[in-house]
Order: structure tokens, then sequence, then C-alpha cells
């Protein structure tokens, strides 16, 4: 590998969390002045400073390794042509690009990037201001907010002659707001629809553009997965459903709101929710996919990613960034500059009680919970010769990596990771993957946003995604 590049770190004072006192009756107005006010007090606390010597952390040895094991092409590296990381710690900012020797040049850090499914922990955040604001609730039923869109689509898979193409079981509790945050619902995935994967690959770079309504038919027609609360599906079709949510309550599109709420308050320049325009801001770096090939095959770089049309993400994975900006957006989201205590505290903890799957195997001083299945708990399969469900992972690479297992739970519209340590420590992270056609992105933060970083690859393709994911985050965090 070549390239990997350190840039000076930059000493920046430590926004603090605001504090709230209690209410009885409180205006929409009031509450958007005072969370106005809590986004400007942040950014004038991180930004403008001068540059200052880092601390002994600048080095960032660690993480630089996992970013050359993750664009190397080695046995046991993905080659991924490029790495974007951004950290944030203590008042210190970092930056670190590196780039393998196929031939891409080296990433800049503040290139433009599609970060995919980060749109959900935005739009998340949009609902539950909604729902401070008395305008929704979590509890809210979503067909009695929304009508029946669930139940009205023409696509292959539904019955006409009841016009129900999503019935949950018999006795069911109404599907609501919180269902979708958390991903309970039961509404299947349109992205592991045959018909949407086959239109996307037969089209590619040229995607349809595709409207809330077809993405939510497409996984409607599938029926209900599970009873609304007693599982968990990773679903596209919840944050397309939260957008109209949004759209219904307050009578303008989920990314005006998004724009107007987070995006503009924040000062997030370099973020955009595109629509269906399918060029990347420029200037921006090359991006390659190899998601329409079988895994494992290189030749990647024959097909460029960065210009796609995104309305296939819509509300639940269109939003395009930068390092910068993403940095910016959670240090403000997990320091109190974008939600009420109440509403921040519910993001973090209300996580999904079901897991996936069946019960996994406890390993000995390992504390995951064994009623959570792969891939909610993983384990680095150098410390064990139980398998932690993928039988193809390469032990040996993951032997090096500071880390022994990695607990995943998801929130409302936050995944919390809680990681094992080497040395039996444990740190716990709040924050969202995002990947999509050429991009896999990453970010993360300690509770109080004190501690955060942001990763990006311009290639997607990992074969062991989550294990590589693991490894970079215990670099960071496992390391002091």
């Amino acid at each position: 590998m070549r390239g990997i590049r350190s840039t000076r770190s930059t000493r920046v004072t430590r926004a603090t969390g605001r504090t709230r006192t209690a209410r009885t009756a409180r205006t929409t107005r009031t509450t958007r002045a005072r969370l106005a006010l809590a986004a400007a007090t942040f950014l004038v606390a991180a930004m403008g400073l001068p540059s200052t010597p880092a601390a002994a952390h600048d080095s960032h040895e660690p993480l630089l390794a996992a970013l050359r094991a993750e664009a190397g092409t080695a046995v046991g590296g993905d080659g991924i042509p490029g790495v974007i990381a951004r950290t944030y710690k203590d008042g210190v900012s970092w930056t670190g690009t590196g780039a393998t020797d196929a031939g891409t040049p080296v990433r800049n850090p503040d290139s433009p990037f599609r970060a995919a499914s980060i749109t959900k922990t935005f739009t998340a955040t949009t609902v539950l201001q909604l729902v401070d604001e008395g305008r929704v609730g979590l509890d809210d039923d979503v067909f009695g907010l929304l009508g029946p869109v669930l139940k009205t689509n023409p696509v292959a898979g539904c019955n006409p002659s009841t016009g129900q193409c999503f019935n949950p079981p018999p006795g069911s509790p109404p599907i609501t707001v919180r269902n979708l945050l958390q991903h309970s619902s039961g509404v299947f995935n349109y992205l592991g629809d045959l018909g949407v994967l086959a239109s996307a690959g037969s089209s590619f770079p040229n995607l349809p553009d595709y409207s809330a309504q077809q993405l939510v038919d497409e996984g409607a027609s599938h029926g209900p997965q599970f009873a609304p609360g007693t599982g968990m599906h990773y679903s596209n079709t919840n944050y397309v459903l939260l957008g109209m949510v949004i759209e219904r309550v307050t009578g303008h599109p989920w990314a005006e709101e998004i724009t107007r709420r987070i995006i503009q308050p924040l000062g997030l320049t370099h973020t955009v929710l595109p629509g269906s325009t399918a060029t990347l801001p420029t200037p921006h770096d090359q991006f390659f996919t190899n998601y329409l090939r079988p895994r494992g095959l290189f030749g990647h770089l024959s097909r460029p990613a960065a210009d796609w049309n995104p309305s296939i993400g819509g509300a639940a994975g269109a939003v395009v960034s930068t390092s910068g900006d993403l940095m910016t957006f959670i240090r403000a989201l997990l320091g109190g500059g974008l939600l009420p205590p109440a509403q921040l505290a519910r993001m973090m903890t209300d996580l999904n009680p079901t897991g996936s799957g069946a019960p996994g195997t406890q390993l000995p001083g390992i504390p995951c919970d064994p009623a959570r299945a792969w891939p909610e708990c993983i384990v680095n399969p150098a410390i064990s010769t139980i398998s932690s469900g993928d039988k193809a992972t390469p032990g040996y690479w993951y032997a090096s990596r500071p880390w022994k297992a990695v607990q995943a739970d998801y929130g409302l519209g936050l995944t919390r990771r809680t990681i094992t340590c080497a040395d039996a420590s444990t740190v716990t992270l709040y924050g969202h993957n995002g990947g999509g056609f050429g991009s896999l992105s990453y970010l993360y933060s300690t509770a109080d946003g004190s501690h955060a970083i942001v990763l990006n690859m311009n290639g997607d393709w990992p074969l062991w995604e989550l294990y590589s994911l693991n490894g970079m985050l215990a670099a960071e965090f496992c390391t002091g």
C-alpha cells in the first residue's frame, strides 16, 4: 500500500452539552430557538481556532495500521482503493488518508461521499424533534398517520381481491413510529427485493427514479416478517415511511425539514440531500463498485460509481456529506445541540429488545448476550475455536487487532456498539454505518461526543466488513 498520510492535528475546544429546565407549556417556536442557540454555541466552540501540536494520541499508529490492512492487497486485505479517517478526541482533530498501489490517487479528507444509511440518523433526529414538539408520538399508529400506504400498492405479490398486501398476523398491535425507528416493525426491506436488485444491476449507473411510495410498495409486497415489536429486521422501508411521516406532520418534504432543522443550523455546507440528482458534488474522489459482481473477485476498478441516482435511498440513505460535516453532526447530536435530554436519551437507550435469529453461543469471558444471534454479537475468531457465524473469516488477519468481541444493538436511529477490547475493558460507541454503490461509511462516537471517528472507503467490497469495522474502531478506541 502507498500513500498513508496523516495530517497535522488541530486543537479545538470541547463542546459541552446544554442544560434544559423542565417546562409545562413550551411552544414549537421556543423549542426551535433553544436548539438553534445550542447548535450555534456548538459551532462557535468547534471552529476557527489555531492549530497546535497534538498529544501522544496524534500518532494514531494503531488506526493507521488498520487502514493499511484494509487497503492492502496482501493476504487478508480487501484492496480498498482509498480510505479516509477523521477523528476527534478531547479537543484534537486528526485526519488520515491512504490508497492502494493500484493507481488510484490518495484520498482527499474533505471529499464529499455518499454516506448512505447514516441518513437514518438525520431522519430519526428530525422525527424526535417532532416528538418533542408534540406533533407526533412514538406510539402513534403509522396507518393512522399515513393511511393505507402499505395496503394499496399494485406490485407483484399483492392480493388484488382484497387490496391488502401487508397484513400483520391477527391480533398484532399496530405498527408504531417507534417500531419504524428501531426496525421492529416487520416491514420487509425493499433492497432485499430481487426485482429492485435486478433493476439496479441492469441499469447501473442510470438507476430508475424511485418515489417513496414505489419503495414502500416493494417492501410491502412481501408481507410482514413478524408481528410489530417482536423481532429485528433491518429495513430501509422503515425509514422511507418515516420520511413520509415527516411530510405528513409538517406539510413539507422530509429533505426540506432535515435541511432546515439540522443541516443549516449546524453549518453543514458540504451536506446535501440530492433527491434524484445523480451527479456527486465536485471536486470529489473516485469511487468504485463491486456490488454487481460476485464478492471476492478483483477487477473492481473497472466500475466507476461516483454518479448514480440516489432516490433508491430516500429518507433511508440519500445523504451526501464529508468527514468534517459528519463529525460536526455526531458531536452536536450527542452533545445535546439537536435534541433535548429526554429525546436524546430515548434515541440512545430505547433499543430493539429482540435481536435476530436463533440464540447464539456464550463464550467464556465474552460479555455478549447469548440471546443475540449473529450478527448482533461478533467474536474475534482469533480468540476462540468456537465459530462466530462466518465460517470463511480469516482469523489470522484479526489476531493482531485489539478486540475480543462487539455487540451491536439498534436504538432510535442510532446503533450502539459495545467493544470488548483485548485487555477485557469495554468501550460503548453510538453511531451508524452507511453502505451504497462505491462507498462504505462509518460514524461513531462515545456517548458524550468527546471522542469520535468518521471513516469512508471508496470501494464497497470488503469480504468481512463487520470484522474490518470492528478492527478499525478498536484501533482507535481501545488503544488510548
